[in-house]
């Protein structure tokens, strides 16, 4: 019921929002505005003010506001006598479609600089130089000769300064090859590194993990390690007498025991600790229910540089936006890594739970991400009406209706096709993981 709630709040406040962008820019501009409407469907309440139907709909999922002379877009009566309203000037209408999506924009860095405010949990690593705490074997940087201790100094010549934004370039990857600048005693060397992709979400996986102690926390009362003992805080440090370096190597030695009795010794303070945990069977691979602690660092500023770092964030994410979208154009991504309702909903149900901070900052990346998405070239989008705009302004006169028409009827099969795959998307990820790769074998 909170994934479900937190969407419908999520989304109906950034679309509102977007809404709203068009219909100030339209009165600014002196454009006639006839409805103005918070959710979609049967109107449910109202008033009429200044010519413009203020209501409220019966579909909480956004809202949206019908603007005379705007062309035929969601926002006008499109039908018979539609070629009779008279459009506004091109500039005029310009102005009023990037309203919308510059304000999602604006919002964006207004809600990343209200987190910040209120205070920002990220992890401690992001901010640590590029030091390669783990390498999966079998991985491609396992076969590229990847070690533990090597640091990071730039990915195709980009020199990369914290683990932050070697983490962004590793992830976004999906899939080819990425030439590495690699220092190890000193010595820089290039280390090309083949990177696979995630089946769940389609993200790049190259092996090279951050340094993660083995300081666990169990992850139910009832669990085996709280059971035999185990409290938050303890560090595994051998498991059958094997060390534990980092907190990756758990898996290595505690899955090929399912429902078996494995000794742990934890350091707990100063004090050394043993105990006898009986493993679950999962599948076929032994669990002991723990997962890491990740130390945090709460990032907490003033109000102006709160607003500093929302702009800088918003800068950053947008380039690596733009950076996804060239690479799915070119094939280089996977069209996995694009969630849809779903996925959006849960991770709207996730931000609730953790608190009003981690809801409204993912407010501002997914406003930030609903602005540019807008200003893409696709008809029936804001940036589609544009593109017409554009066009007719090069042509120096208007394309007939039925033309804008039927230009508008192939973006919405478009848009629904696209619905459809990150539905599709959507669905598949919650589905274990034997049958995921059914779908996406390779």
């Amino acid at each position: 019921m909170l994934t479900i709630a937190a969407f419908i709040f999520v989304i109906g406040v950034l679309i509102t929002i977007h809404e709203a962008g068009h219909f100030v820019a339209a009165r600014l501009l002196g454009a006639p505005v006839e409805v103005f409407s918070v959710g979609f469907g049967k109107r449910l309440w109202g008033f009429e003010r200044g010519g413009t139907d203020y209501r409220i709909s019966l579909i909480p999922l956004g809202g949206y506001v019908r603007i005379i002379g705007l062309g035929p877009d969601e926002s006008d009566v499109i039908g018979e006598g539609a070629a009779e309203i008279e459009l506004l000037p091109r500039w005029r209408r310009a102005l009023i479609l990037l309203a919308g999506p510059i304000t999602n924009i604006f919002a964006a860095v207004v809600f990343v600089a209200l987190a910040f405010t209120a205070g920002v949990e990220v992890p401690a690593y992001q901010s640590e130089p590029p030091i390669v705490g783990w390498v999966e074997p079998g991985s491609g940087a396992d076969t590229a000769g990847i070690h533990a201790g090597d640091v990071v100094r730039a990915v195709h010549g980009k020199p990369m300064t914290t683990w932050g934004e070697l983490e962004v370039i590793l992830l976004t990857a999906g899939g080819g090859e990425l030439e590495l600048s690699v220092e190890r005693n000193g010595v820089v060397t290039e280390i090309p590194v083949a990177i696979g992709r995630d089946s769940r979400y389609g993200f790049g996986i190259s092996g090279i993990e951050p340094p993660l102690a083995a300081v666990v926390r169990p992850i139910a009362a009832g669990s085996p390690a709280a059971s035999a003992g185990i409290i938050a805080g303890d560090r595994i440090v051998t498991v059958e007498d094997e060390r534990v370096d980092q907190y990756y190597d758990l898996p290595r030695l505690i899955v090929p025991h399912p429902n078996q009795e494995i000794r742990i010794e934890v350091l707990r303070g100063d004090e050394r600790l043993s105990f006898s945990v009986l493993t679950v069977n999962e599948g076929g691979q032994g669990k002991i229910g723990v997962a890491p602690v990740v130390p945090t660092t709460l990032q907490k500023l003033g109000p102006l540089a709160a607003l500093s770092a929302g702009f800088v964030e918003c800068r950053k994410m947008t380039h690596q936006t733009f950076r996804v979208i060239g690479r799915l154009l070119t094939g280089r991504t996977s069209i996995r890594q694009v969630s849809g309702p779903v996925g959006i909903a849960q991770i709207s149900g996730e931000a609730a739970r953790s608190g009003i901070q981690a809801l409204i900052l993912l407010m501002g990346i997914i406003s930030l991400q609903l602005g540019i998405f807008n200003l893409l070239p696709i008809p029936i989008l804001d940036g589609g009406h544009l593109t017409i705009i554009a066009f007719e302004s090069i042509i120096r006169r208007d394309l007939p209706l039925k033309v804008k028409e039927r230009i508008l009827e192939v973006g919405f099969y478009l848009l629904i096709l696209l619905m459809v795959v990150v539905l599709f998307n959507d669905i598949v990820r919650v589905l274990p993981e034997n049958v995921r790769q059914f779908f996406f074998r390779g």
